[in-house]
């Protein structure tokens, strides 16, 4: 609403100045109609474009967090072998009574750091023990065995530990199931 302060007053001198007055406010009028519908479409378009731009960060943060899971998970696949091997290493080398204690001591703190830094990681050993029963969702059976002790489809010995990283399965636990007693005059496992 305008005050009376806003207003002005335009001589006119005759009917004829009256007539393009009148055209000339027509025209300012359609003018100012054009341009706010042009503001109303390019504030349409500046909240399309704000709201796209939004989109696009949203979807790169998302890309950006799917590639750094998909390094970290190459990453710790390539590790998760080395851990196994120092672990072997260590069981070979306490059976051995010529190692020296220190080092069997030092390799044990050489495991226990890396598997503390693929903890930090997302990596987490699939518990499983003898007596366990077999899950092929976790476990690879390797072999089968029979054993008197055993209830059929139990984890008989756990022969390689399995990882989970960050709630996905990474490498299943590598067993050995039993497959009821032995038979009469049979021991053993077979193949």
């Amino acid at each position: 609403m305008r005050d009376d302060k806003d207003r002005f007053e335009i001589p006119i001198d005759d009917v004829g100045d009256a007539d393009k007055l009148l055209m000339r406010i027509a025209e300012l009028e359609q003018r100012l109609a054009t341009a706010e519908e042009a503001a109303a479409e390019a504030k349409v378009d500046l909240l399309r474009r704000a709201a796209d731009l939004d989109n696009t960060r949203k979807r790169l943060a998302r890309d950006h967090e799917r590639a750094c899971a998909v390094a970290a998970l190459n990453i710790v696949a390539r590790l998760v072998p080395l851990l196994a091997d120092l672990h072997r290493m260590i069981e070979g080398a306490g059976a051995d009574v010529a190692t020296p204690q220190h080092l069997l001591d030092a390799l044990r703190m050489y495991e226990t750091r890396l598997a503390d830094v693929l903890k930090g990681e997302g990596l987490e050993p699939i518990p499983c023990e003898r007596g366990d029963a077999f899950d092929p969702e976790v476990h690879e059976a390797v072999m089968t065995t029979c054993e008197a002790d055993l209830p059929p489809h139990a984890v008989a010995r756990v022969l390689e530990a399995g990882y989970n990283f960050c709630g996905t399965l990474l490498k299943p636990v590598k067993v050995a199931v039993c497959m009821g007693p032995a038979p009469e005059g049979e021991g053993g496992a077979a193949a």
